[in-house]
């Protein structure tokens, strides 16, 4: 079982909650081994056993693939990459998704101690806090 730590921005959390999908993600999260022995695909495959979609197109102009997708909560999974890249993909995506009424919310996973941290996920979250309008509930994986 993995360790985890949350960040709540814009009511996120009572979003997931309202939608009885916050325990069902923590759940989720609680179920993945580890993250040296697990992979992103492998907690994507957590959340398919829980009837989520996977590898989503909402964007349809870009083509652009979600990690996992349930009633308007987006779920992204960045083990092991660049700050720049989940910034952009899963931020600014989202931004834009919610804003055409596609998504509620963002749940955002990353580790606690490899790119992308979640000590820098959380810094540029409150950065650009007049920016990111939508709500994101940021969980780092010790």
């Amino acid at each position: 079982m993995v360790d985890f730590e949350r960040f709540d921005h814009n009511g996120a959390e009572a979003v997931l909650k309202r939608k009885g999908l916050l325990a069902e993600i923590e759940d989720t999260i609680k179920a993945f081994p580890s993250v040296a022995k697990g992979s992103p695909h492998l907690l994507q495959e957590l959340f398919a056993q829980r009837g989520w979609d996977l590898e989503v197109v909402l964007l349809k102009e870009t083509g652009y693939r979600h990690d996992a997708f349930k009633d308007g909560v987006l779920v992204e999974i960045d083990l092991r990459g660049s700050l720049l890249d989940a910034v952009h993909r899963n931020f600014l995506r989202t931004q834009e998704l919610h804003n055409r009424g596609l998504t509620d919310v963002l749940v955002q996973v990353v580790e606690m101690k490899r790119e992308p941290k979640f000590g820098l996920m959380r810094r540029d979250i409150a950065a650009f806090k007049s920016v990111l309008r939508v709500p994101i509930y940021l969980i780092g994986l010790r």
